[in-house]
């Protein structure tokens, strides 16, 4: 497997198209210490040049422009085997609809996040022009689902989906009642390696799935914040990290500490904030990151497993 980040920022990227907070003005100025990020999403090869991607973000057009390996080899194709989410929040699904020329897709959903999207919305329907267009495979929780290259053949992965602490997606809130599918991890297995990677990169608090991040080849883990209070103390809004269902990294009851015993080949913050100070080159919480044996996602980081 080889797992390559497309885009390492939370929802809005960086710079943030409305914001001048400090990480913002050092992006666009272009010193070198912050570097832009698009906005969340990984791709998995899963077989030679057989690809998925994790969440399909609105920045995904340009994703694939800069990965040359995601561009089509000959007239309207696509190496792009489906789109696995997890979630239905926007940030990873409006990419869907950049994703609708006329070329069949295979989503991979949990069926409360499926519903979220198709039920009652008309602007799916872009995405169902033709009978093939759009083809859902359910990751029912804690049950691995093959992932299927073309003409459906197995690739020797499979991806499980694990419930974490999260919400409803923003748009739904009111709407649908809270399920255990809204929001998980993925548990990626080479069946021919025994290699696993696990996603968790949004995550409301630890839990019981944590044992499970013992002994993987690599972990990719929430970092949207490093304060609780992030942005109420930039004075950029009242919401709190737990409002917004994610764990922050700093402090005593953060994800750096709270996951101090994880053993894992690589262990990588991904998903984060434009206003996250470990965004910056040499900063202190940067340097406490890597002391604690973690990295900082950036777009065009490769993993080989």
């Amino acid at each position: 497997m080889r797992l390559r980040v497309l885009g390492s920022a939370a929802g809005g990227g960086l710079p943030q198209w409305n914001c001048a907070c400090p990480n913002c003005v050092e992006a666009r100025r272009g010193t070198g210490r912050v570097r832009p990020r698009t906005q969340d999403s990984l791709a998995l090869e899963a077989a030679p040049g057989v690809w998925f991607l994790i969440n399909a973000s609105p920045d995904v057009h340009r994703q694939i422009q800069q990965n040359p390996e995601l561009e089509p080899q000959t007239a309207r194709a696509t190496p792009i085997s489906g789109v696995v989410l997890t979630n239905g929040d926007l940030d990873h699904t409006l990419g869907l609809f950049s994703l609708r020329e006329n070329t069949p897709l295979t989503l991979y959903a949990t069926d409360t996040v499926r519903r979220g999207l198709v039920e009652g919305n008309a602007i799916f329907r872009t995405l169902q022009r033709f009978s093939s267009q759009s083809s859902w495979r359910a990751l029912a929780l804690d049950a691995p689902v093959d992932l299927l290259g073309p003409g459906g053949a197995p690739t020797g992965v499979t991806v499980t989906a694990v419930p974490l602490p999260g919400k409803v997606p923003k748009h739904l809130e009111g709407v649908a009642e809270p399920s255990p599918e809204d929001n998980v991890g993925l548990w990626i297995r080479d069946g021919r390696t025994g290699r696993v990677l696990v996603l968790a990169t949004a995550a409301g608090a630890t839990g019981d799935y944590v044992a499970g991040m013992d002994g993987a080849d690599a972990c990719f883990f929430d970092g949207t914040f490093w304060y609780e209070d992030e942005l109420p103390r930039l004075g950029l809004g009242t919401a709190r990290a737990a409002d917004m269902s994610h764990l922050p990294i700093g402090g005593d009851r953060g994800s750096l500490a709270l996951l101090s015993g994880l053993r894992a080949g690589r262990k990588v913050f991904t998903h984060i904030n434009n206003t996250n100070p470990i965004l910056v080159d040499g900063s202190p919480e940067r340097r406490a990151v890597e002391a604690a044996g973690w990295e900082v996602a950036f777009d065009g980081l490769e993993i080989e497993l």
